[in-house]
């Protein structure tokens, strides 16, 4: 299964890797800002507001990652018609 995974993955089309591409430089900016904050709450201030806000960005990056990945795989076989 891993090695079918791969496989789609290195021919995947030019247009649907750059979008994935640039869909998870994206997702990987959302994780460095919410990294950012996680860092300040644990050195400078101990506001739950602040936490909450650091964990629901990274969660919702890692989340994004996934999609961009697993709906790019499906784009692709659907352009070309395997699906």
């Amino acid at each position: 299964m891993l090695k079918s995974f791969i496989k789609s993955y290195k021919n995947l089309e030019k247009d649907t890797y750059k979008l994935m591409k640039k869909g998870l430089h994206f997702c990987f900016i959302i994780c460095l800002i919410s990294t950012a904050i996680l860092a300040y709450y644990i050195f400078f201030n101990n506001s739950p507001f602040l936490f909450n806000i650091g964990i629901v960005l990274f969660r919702l990056s890692l989340i994004f990652s996934l999609e961009f990945v697993i709906c790019g795989i499906v784009v692709d076989n659907i352009k070309k018609k395997n699906i």
